[in-house]
């Protein structure tokens, strides 16, 4: 009787997986993405590219940012970022438009018409108290929060390449940054003409008021540039860029000061908590998840620029927050260790030629032996200190 339940129940199963995969309507989405979508997407095309990829994350986008920035100034005296703000990027996706570009991927009939039917066909309606309006059929957006929308957005973006090849572009997610060195062959002014000519051609507006230029010098340039606005784009000193304040001298006194004062607000709120009775073991967890958590994001990006007096105001911190009782005792109270921690932990992730920052590495190097190395890859040569103090070096 057993044997017979156990033939029954394999019987099932095997037909239910043969159903998943030839029928277009009920495919899960997480094979899609892993077996169709992600692979037919060259690498070329994504390289940019730093959000929903199994590597990808804002530390490493910014990582990859700085680097390139640090990499234009060892022979230019500036670098123009301009900072792009597209409006609703998600929800203004025109179909007609992603579906022919997925008509360009190698992807197989079914998993294309699979892909059509989930976009079309949705409805939308509002409701004002009791009253709901008629349903309206939906021709845009990717759907977000669903499986594929993503990688969806992804291949929209795709075909969205710099004019140069001197300058280069950022993407995580909507957030577009484009770089453009002194020396570039190609101008600020045409490469945002470019972009705008692309967004134009795929249906996406360009928020103009949002979108803003910094520049990126050395700490003690040779001469001042007065460089005109592009589009009456205002100039900013300093900039937001996914969460972390960047000035243009890449001094991060800002961000430091920014940080703190939320993690100041944290303490008295955890200092609320343990005058409530809570347990010190819970109070250490809520601690390092406003506090920790806020000082060590993207710490791997902008931690090596950090300077003595940097250093101490967040030690200091750390060590106020010790005496309060609010961690533990063994607390680390030092914000170089949590910098070698992070560095530590991502370099070792990024020897893996599958991860979205091993372009940026140099090539292997031949030792013979003679002493035990870190890693095998040349010593790549810098000449100021900001390229020292960047992630790779």
């Amino acid at each position: 009787m057993m044997t017979m339940i156990i033939i029954i129940i394999e019987l099932f199963t095997l037909c239910y997986v043969y159903i998943m995969i030839n029928d277009h309507r009920i495919f899960p989405s997480c094979l899609l993405i892993l077996h169709w979508l992600r692979p037919s997407t060259s690498v070329d095309s994504t390289v940019d590219q730093y959000a929903f990829k199994p590597t990808g994350s804002t530390t490493c986008a910014l990582v990859s940012l700085i680097h390139d920035v640090v990499h234009m100034l060892q022979n230019n005296s500036y670098v123009r970022c301009l900072i792009i703000d597209f409006s609703k990027a998600f929800d203004t996706v025109d179909h007609v438009i992603l579906i022919r570009k997925l008509q360009a991927l190698n992807i197989p009939p079914n998993i294309y018409n699979w892909i059509i039917s989930f976009l079309t066909g949705r409805e939308q309606r509002c409701k004002v108290q009791d009253i709901l309006s008629k349903a309206i059929g939906i021709n845009l957006s990717i759907v977000q929060g669903s499986g594929i929308g993503p990688s969806l957005h992804i291949i929209m973006e795709s075909d969205l390449y710099p004019k140069s090849s001197d300058n280069k572009l950022m993407k995580y997610a909507d957030d577009t940054n484009l770089l453009v060195p002194e020396t570039s062959n190609c101008t600020l002014t045409e490469e945002f003409e470019h972009i705008k000519a692309w967004a134009t051609a795929n249906k996406i507006v360009i928020n103009m008021s949002k979108t803003k230029e910094l520049v990126f010098y050395r700490p003690h340039p040779s001469r001042s540039h007065m460089l005109s606005a592009v589009d009456n784009i205002k100039q900013v000193k300093i900039a937001k860029l996914l969460g972390v304040m960047f000035s243009g001298n890449l001094n991060f006194d800002d961000h430091v000061t920014y940080v703190l004062s939320i993690c100041s607000q944290s303490l008295y709120l955890l200092k609320r908590l343990r005058s409530q009775g809570m347990a010190d073991n819970k109070l250490h967890v809520i601690f390092v998840a406003l506090i920790i958590s806020r000082i060590s994001y993207a710490l791997s990006a902008w931690g090596g620029f950090l300077n003595s007096q940097q250093i101490h105001r967040i030690n200091a911190f750390l060590r106020k927050v010790r005496r309060c009782g609010i961690c533990s005792p063994t607390c680390i109270c030092d914000v170089s260790e949590y910098l070698r921690l992070v560095d530590r932990r991502l370099f070792n992730s990024i020897q893996s030629p599958s991860h979205c920052l091993s372009h940026l590495l140099p090539p292997e190097k031949q030792h013979f032996g003679l002493r035990s190395r870190g890693h095998c890859h040349t010593l790549r040569v810098c000449q100021n200190n900001l390229c020292k103090h960047s992630f790779i070096p």
